[in-house]
């Protein structure tokens, strides 16, 4: 049976629906600032920059947020979150709620049960794709996941708060050993035809780009006085061997359709990104707490970076992180 979710100026509020939030790490706060109109966001502390800014889409008067962005800042892990390019749904897996968003609808799917996205009963709120970001209505996520939503009306800016109590979760982040090498969260969003390059790379120049990340990582880690990571060949292996596998299988997710995990398999850390240049894959991992925690992890020794190109001009970047010395070359 479907349902109508009635909403106010910030996004969409519901009241028959029982909230729950979930938890990784004791006594924590996950934090999300965003703007409207400005491309500049926070996330606990650290200022990233989004593709595109944060709006109000009319005639719904309702704010609108990058979905993947806000989601893995609130500490949702990326392996939770799904894109299904062929019937454009986005899926979020959390604290046993699953909420789905279809791009161009005002559909949201929650645990199986669809309602509809309107304020006052008249105007539907659509979700949206903005220049490769996913944008849903601010409030969705306090609906789907009890996230505390904040509003600043002099400043325009919106704060999203995750209260985080115990250890208990369904993300795969606290279940590995080493906190500094988990399996990091994704800051940037779904990404559409807008990432695609309109050339096809040469092998050279995707080897180029892999340096180029070793590069910055290391340029970063300077400015932190950390050692600098040694480029481990098979390191390099393992990621290029993830980075083609999503390019040729059309996925994007730490897990392949088949429910391989290579990060968890191998115990390394793993980043992953869409993105065209190595600086852009740089700011949005920087700009999340889980990949900014992997890059600069004091633990880790060894680097490998992979990239790769799909058939349809969609790059894909992975990072690989250990301590390990069996990564040596």
């Amino acid at each position: 049976m479907k349902r109508v979710l009635k909403s106010l100026l910030s996004g969409v509020i519901v009241g028959s629906i029982i909230l729950s939030c979930v938890s990784v790490f004791a006594n924590q706060s996950q934090v999300v600032k965003v703007s409207i109109g400005s491309t500049v966001a926070n996330v606990n502390g650290y200022d990233t920059t989004l593709t595109f800014a944060p709006y109000i889409q009319q005639p719904s008067d309702s704010m609108m947020i990058p979905l993947r962005f806000v989601s893995t800042g609130l500490g949702i892990d990326e392996s939770n979150i799904e894109y299904n390019p062929n019937t454009k749904e986005v899926t979020i897996t959390y604290n046993g709620t699953t909420a789905k968003f279809i791009v161009g609808t005002n559909k949201l799917i929650l645990n199986g049960e669809e309602f509809s996205m309107l304020i006052e009963n008249t105007h539907p709120v659509y979700t949206e794709i903005k220049n490769g970001s996913t944008f849903i209505p601010l409030r969705s996520l306090e609906l789907a996941f009890g996230v505390k939503i904040d509003w600043e009306a002099s400043t325009k800016i919106a704060i999203l708060t995750n209260k985080i109590e115990d250890n208990k979760t369904n993300n795969e982040v606290v279940k590995q050993p080493i906190k500094e090498e988990n399996t990091p969260i994704q800051t940037e969003e779904i990404n559409n035809s807008s990432n695609k390059t309109e050339e096809t790379l040469t092998e050279e120049q995707i080897r180029a780009m892999e340096e180029e990340v070793v590069r910055l990582v290391n340029e970063e880690r300077a400015k932190h006085n950390l050692q600098p990571l040694e480029i481990s060949e098979k390191l390099m292996q393992t990621a290029r061997e993830k980075a083609e596998d999503m390019a040729t299988n059309n996925y994007y997710s730490h897990t392949d359709p088949n429910g391989y995990n290579i990060a968890r398999d191998l115990n390394i850390a793993e980043n992953i990104n869409i993105s065209g240049s190595p600086e852009g894959s740089m700011i949005d991992w920087l700009g999340s707490s889980g990949h900014r925690s992997n890059i600069l992890s004091s633990k880790s020794k060894y680097i490998g970076v992979g990239m790769a190109q799909s058939l349809d001009g969609t790059p894909y970047a992975v990072q690989h992180f250990s301590h390990d010395d069996k990564w040596a070359n």
